[in-house]
């Protein structure tokens, strides 16, 4: 699906749990903004989420990215 072309599926699982791994030991409070507690819109997009990962491995750091990209945004603009 992404990158088929370039990368083996083997390769976006490795690629997947670098990135994992490395956002598991960066992450900060502020990651976490994005997932509400008792959220239906949160547990939609973790779930649409976890589908598009198994589909293709490379949505993991896609979403990561995504959460900090959110995550300094929301931050940023609570500091105004």
């Amino acid at each position: 699906m992404i990158l088929d072309n370039c990368l083996s599926h083997n390769q976006k699982i490795i690629i997947s749990m670098i990135t994992g791994g490395l956002w598991i030991y960066f992450r900060s409070l502020e990651n976490y903004a994005l997932l509400l507690r008792k959220s239906i819109l949160s547990i939609l997009l973790v779930v649409v989420w976890i589908y598009l990962n198994y589909i293709d491995p490379l949505f993991l750091p896609i979403g990561l990215l995504i959460m900090v990209i959110y995550s300094k945004l929301i931050n940023n603009e609570t500091n105004i």
